[in-house]
């Protein structure tokens, strides 16, 4: 599903107009046709519910003021409630207020400086619709609009937005003080970006996508919603097929204190459709693994517990018909561990998963020692901290512009960059995919090295590293959302792996 800012919607929308000869009316008449189709599926019966529309002098007040009359029409209450200057008022929305002018509709006009009487008034609505401002808002709201959101708050009855919450940016999903807390935002056209990041998705509730009546010309539009549709892009097995014709993954990780990283990576590979795991472990910990489907293989180890340069000659041996390395879970910090992942990814030619500690030896030096078709090979799973990290930033910056980090990162350094978090952004510096799974309960450790191990097993069976990243992305979502069906707050990240199967099927 194509995601989209406002800025991009409306110059698809005028590029239609201009090459269909549609009238704005016409599409604003539509966009009201399908936000009552919603509402009739989400609240019916809407005969007799006293429906409360909160319009702004905008477009997006229009499609409210369309909405109000076809409402009228099906029997409900309704009550408009006209906001902002009507002097600049568009001419599709004073269109439409002349039609329910006519019609004898409910309507009044909005003083700022007597928003206790429309609070009261409010309190008897069943539904309100949130018809404000859309998506061509961007920073801060003005004292009066303010005020009226944080009313709209403390009421009990459901609001529904008309494209974007009120005071929700929807380009970056930002939120300056306050915005409406929707139970559920009515996209019109493409889904908006400013829906999706936090904040501003914490403000859309649900998210519902309509069509506008007319096709969009959205292939250029280089950002994706990913959803179930993604499994497509799993290869067919054939009935033939054996353990070597699925992948053979090396995962190097591991330290003293951190075996469970090296084994949740390496248990995430074969759950993840993966036919042969080796997962390189320093040699104290190598007594702490049972006997499993997992190949672990002890390497020479530091005083401090970790690999060092005494474990490359045996590490580079491990590499020799491998079609993977997924590298970095638990590894530690330290200087010769920086140089053991160097040292591998400088040799490895074939696709590469780096998380968690790998990153830290992806100094701009060496990335620059690397050659670009070779780091094109290579999936990088920072969480925002380590993103920051990696662009010389902090966490707060990197959130902000999930989309702009992780695309900035790809397009200048060549990885597929999966950043980590709500939501997960996989970006190749061309195109976005933005997942749609997942939930506060894989804020736990382990679950980013099941992710790491997931991709790893993707990659193996033949997956392009963008695709490898995104799918692997939703199916670790997915998993987290069937694990804690339950209960999220204590979800461990073993329990997501006894769900990977029966995803992928």
């Amino acid at each position: 599903m194509r995601v989209v800012t406002g800025a991009e919607m409306r110059s698809l929308e005028q590029q239609a107009f201009a090459e269909l000869g549609l009238s704005s009316l016409v599409v604003m008449e539509n966009a009201a046709s399908r936000i009552v189709e919603v509402l009739k599926g989400e609240f019916a019966p809407l005969e007799g519910k006293r429906i409360h529309i909160l319009a702004g002098p905008g477009n997006n007040g229009g499609d409210g003021l369309a909405a109000a009359r076809q409402l009228l029409a099906l029997g409900a209450r309704v009550k408009v409630y006209l906001v902002g200057k009507r002097q600049r008022a568009s001419q599709e929305n004073g269109a439409n207020l002349a039609i329910l002018e006519k019609l004898g509709a409910d309507l009044s006009v909005v003083d700022f400086g007597q928003l206790h009487r429309v609070k009261l008034s409010l309190t008897f609505a069943d539904l309100i619709i949130d018809a404000l401002l859309g998506t061509g808002f961007a920073g801060g709201l003005e004292e009066g609009w303010r005020e009226l959101v944080e009313l709209v708050n403390e009421l009990q009855a459901p609001v529904v937005a008309v494209d974007c919450p009120t005071g929700v940016n929807s380009a970056t999903g930002e939120v300056v003080e306050t915005a409406i807390k929707a139970a559920l935002t009515i996209n019109l056209g493409l889904l908006k970006l400013g829906n999706l990041l936090y904040p501003g998705r914490a403000c859309a509730g649900k998210n519902v996508v309509v069509d506008l009546g007319f096709p969009l010309q959205a292939e250029g539009i280089a950002r994706e919603l990913v959803g179930p549709e993604a499994l497509s892009w799993l290869p067919e097995r054939e009935p033939w097929s054996h353990k070597g014709t699925h992948g053979h993954t090396l995962v190097v990780a591991g330290s003293a204190g951190y075996a469970g990283a090296a084994a949740l990576c390496g248990q995430a590979v074969l759950r993840g459709g993966g036919g042969m795991v080796t997962v390189a472990v320093p040699e104290g910990i190598y007594s702490r693994f049972s006997p499993d489907e997992l190949i672990v293989v002890p390497v020479p180890e530091t005083e401090a517990g970790t690999l060092g340069e005494g474990s490359l000659e045996k590490l580079h041996g491990l590499l020799k018909g491998k079609d993977v390395l997924a590298i970095g879970p638990g590894l530690g910090r330290s200087r010769q561990v920086v140089k053991v992942v160097q040292s591998l990814l400088s040799s490895w030619e074939g696709p590469a998963v780096i998380d968690a500690d790998g990153l830290s030896a992806l100094s701009t030096d060496f990335m620059r020692s690397v050659p670009l078709d070779k780091r094109r090979r290579w999936v990088i799973t920072p969480h925002p901290g380590e993103m920051a990290r990696l662009t010389a930033s902090d966490p707060a910056s990197v959130n902000a512009d999930r989309v702009g980090a992780a695309s900035g990162f790809a397009q200048q350094w060549g990885p597929v960059v999966v950043l980590k978090g709500a939501p997960t952004v996989t970006a190749d510096g061309e195109r976005v995919y933005i997942n749609s799974t997942g939930n506060h309960g894989l804020a736990t450790a382990g679950t980013g090295d099941i992710l790491t191990g997931l991709t790893a097993a993707l990659l193996g069976q033949g997956l392009a590293p963008l695709q490898a990243g995104a799918l692997a992305a939703y199916v670790h979502g997915r998993a987290g959302d069937l694990a804690g069906a339950k209960g999220q707050r204590g979800l461990k990240a073993g329990d997501c792996l006894n769900f990977i199967q029966e995803i992928l099927q």
